[in-house]
């Protein structure tokens, strides 16, 4: 069994040269029954968007639309460093699981915001306060989850979008 990310060196040391080659590979992890084996294809995932990012874009865009929501959980953790160097390119990844029907995909949305919270507030701000619009209950959770850091760093900011939130609830 795979359980922590030296276990696939080999398989790193691949995809740090042609990401393309490994990425279906990464996507059988990430739809693994072991949750170690998942969390290794989305910490992955991270490690290749370092030096290929548009190839990990372009996987999670694809692997967003599964069916399997062990498999949409990856593509979105897989941002979690990207976010913070190209948040515009992370975006549509985003979109499209904002209205996740799994809580397991929505927490890792939430997570990826509050992560680019760090870097990149102004863009944490703009996508929630959108959302903050939303009808659909699961991206208001969303929202509501992804400003934690913000309530901290930029309080009037999270109270605005808060305030967003509940005038249109």
């Amino acid at each position: 069994m795979i359980a922590k990310l030296s276990d696939i060196e080999p398989l790193l040391r691949e995809g740090r040269q042609n990401p393309v080659a490994v990425l279906p590979r990464l996507r059988a992890l990430a739809a693994s029954a072991s949750w170690q084996e998942r969390e290794v294809a989305a910490t992955a995932l991270v490690d290749l968007a370092k030096r290929h990012p548009e190839s990990v874009l372009s996987a999670a865009a694809s692997w967003a639309r599964a069916r399997d929501p062990h498999v949409r959980r990856a593509a979105c953790e897989g941002l979690r460093g990207l976010v913070q160097r190209d948040p515009e390119g992370v975006r549509p990844i985003l979109e499209a699981l904002r209205e996740d029907a799994e809580l397991y995909v929505r927490k890792s949305v939430a997570n990826v915001l509050r992560n680019a919270t760090r870097t990149q507030p102004e863009f944490v701000v703009r996508v929630c306060g959108e959302w903050a619009r939303a009808t659909h209950p699961n991206t208001r959770w969303i929202v509501r989850h992804g400003l934690r850091k913000l309530k901290a760093t930029r309080p009037a900011d999270a109270a605005r979008i808060l305030a967003l939130l509940a005038a249109s609830a």
